[in-house]
């Protein structure tokens, strides 16, 4: 036995990556819903993660599966073992990650942590459900990943504590919460693609950071405060990774643990329950996510008909937590987000050019288009498509990314940067799995390379379409750098107390403080004393 390693097996990383992304449910059903709605939601909740872990039992009861007596799991479960460094390094590596993303404000922010400031703010010094009773609204956004990181911040100021040190208290509880996140992430990835060693190791965590479309080559570079070189290609845009933690992390972090999720769960008892934790998290991000799921589902339902066991295909389908997820979940989750005012008024749609393609494009137009594909996502496709012809996920996550441009919903293309979220981050997945399975030097397989060898004196041949790939991600790489270096420039300038990132301090106004447009609806719910949630569900009702 190598004391120096540990061993961890899929479900007990499963199991914490279930409560994890279970959590945020928690606080919201029992600090917004009435009594009742919270004892029923919750034992929803308990139901859907013993439901989960009463299957693995089960099996180990009642399977003749054969186990590994050191780790009491199947034999046939993905297990990795790991040196005992490699935890706390990842741990390490994803704390400054986030600190260089902006979370827990000991770094530069981007713009769009002024109204994330002012949400997170709101939920520390006001009582649950957040109500506004000067701009007579209330909080309605996907709010999740602030909810736990907000009680510890909570606590403080309602024990008598300084605001400015409730707000400390809760950036810091932040980004612990991210932190354990990036880390139940990295190791669900690490089971996944079953490579353990430090370069496998270190090639993942930074190949997270770096991974994105090659944007700088449709863009001019010239490093500044207010540079996002991804809108190279006007109303297109798909964010790289980093760029969507350092702009809506809220909505991110999440849903990749849900598409890891997805690919390592064997059946489809579960994925209701781990949709519901994507959707709380943002809207956009499980259009992308449910699209996977489908896929998932159907390629299942046609095995087992083929294999004649179309009834536990069935039976997978109204599992226990399933059901408790669509009906004791859902509702209260969709009424929520449907109460926002950019959601109930239907403003962030474009109805007059919904479909762009079928409407108002041009030869150059869609000649603009393919060489974003081509750029954003498309060459690393083709270069791993071989690798992945059997993969159904493949050609679904290749469709989702060349259908979404061609749709505007929401303010600043929402639809396609944020319904992109899963998709991409399953990209990144199938690109790293490549790179860890295949060689950029591989021995020769054919009769001529043989033949060659021996005359040359070489037995082995590049792999072309490795060391191709590996030449896009590194001009990919730029994108997430460019994004990294923005935050330093502003922290040389201006330092990490930006006034810029949160001037706005709460939404409980009707104004912007300096004047500026004011438009809080993707945030608010104003008509919330006719809304169904906040008139049925809302755990203080209508004020």
């Amino acid at each position: 036995m190598n004391t120096g390693k540990i061993q961890i097996s899929y479900s007990t990383i499963r199991r914490f990556a279930l409560i994890y992304i279970s959590l945020p449910l928690l606080c919201f059903f029992i600090g917004w819903l009435k009594w009742y709605w919270i004892i029923l939601s919750c034992i929803a909740l308990f139901v859907c993660l013993v439901a989960a872990e009463d299957k693995n039992l089960l099996k180990k009861l009642f399977s003749k599966t054969k186990y590994n007596t050191d780790t009491k799991a199947p034999i046939n479960e993905k297990t990795i073992s790991l040196s005992k460094w490699v935890i706390p390094a990842i741990a390490l590596i994803s704390c400054a990650y986030c600190i260089f993303c902006g979370i827990g404000r000991l770094w530069g922010q981007s713009l769009d942590y002024t109204w994330r400031n002012a949400i997170f703010r709101d939920l520390i010094m006001r009582d649950w459900p957040v109500f506004y009773d000067k701009c007579q609204g209330a909080l309605c956004y996907y709010i999740g990943m602030w909810l736990p990181a907000a009680i510890p911040g909570k606590i403080v100021y309602l024990i008598g504590g300084d605001y400015k040190v409730a707000f400390f208290v809760g950036n810091m509880s932040l980004l612990l919460y991210f932190t354990i996140g990036f880390t139940i992430l990295f190791l669900l990835l690490l089971v996944y693609l079953q490579k353990t060693d430090a370069k496998h190791v270190f090639m993942l965590v930074f190949g997270l950071i770096l991974f994105s479309g090659m944007d700088i080559i449709g863009s001019g570079l010239k490093i500044n405060e207010g540079l996002h070189i991804e809108w190279w290609a006007g109303t297109f845009q798909y964010s790289s990774l980093t760029t969507c933690m350092c702009w809506v992390f809220n909505q991110t972090l999440v849903p990749w643990i849900c598409t890891t999720l997805l690919l390592h769960e064997k059946t489809v008892s579960n994925l209701v329950f781990i949709g519901m934790a994507c959707l709380f998290n943002g809207p956009f991000p499980f259009i992308g996510f449910f699209i996977l799921c489908m896929a998932v589902g159907v390629t299942r339902c046609i095995s087992m008909v083929k294999e004649k066991k179309g009834k536990t295909f069935i039976k997978e389908v109204i599992s226990i937590s399933n059901i408790s997820a669509a009906f004791l979940i859902f509702p209260f989750i969709s009424a929520f987000l449907l109460a926002n005012n950019y959601m109930a008024d239907n403003t962030g749609a474009d109805t007059d050019s919904v479909f762009f393609l079928a409407s108002i494009w041009g030869i150059s137009d869609f000649v603009w288009y393919i060489f974003f594909l081509l750029i954003e996502f498309g060459i690393y496709a083709m270069l791993i498509a071989l690798a992945n012809k059997k993969n159904v996920l493949f050609y679904v996550t290749v469709v989702q990314l060349c259908i979404y441009p061609l749709f505007n919903l929401g303010i600043n293309s929402d639809l396609t940067m944020r319904a992109s979220i899963p998709p991409l981050f399953m990209m990144f997945i199938m690109v790293y799995k490549y790179l860890f399975d295949e060689k950029l030097i591989r021995p020769a397989d054919s009769k001529s390379e043989k033949e060659k060898s021996k005359l040359f004196g070489n037995s082995s041949r590049l792999n072309v379409f490795y060391a191709v790939l590996v030449f896009c991600l590194i001009i990919g790489a730029v994108t997430p750098c460019v994004e990294l270096a923005r935050g330093s420039i502003q922290v040389k300038n201006r330092g990490i107390d930006d006034v810029r990132t949160d001037y706005i301090v709460t939404l409980n106004r009707t104004e912007d403080p300096f004047g500026r447009e004011w438009n809080p609806d993707a945030f608010v719910a104003f008509d919330y004393d006719t809304n169904l949630f906040f008139k049925y569900f809302s755990r203080i009702g209508v004020k």
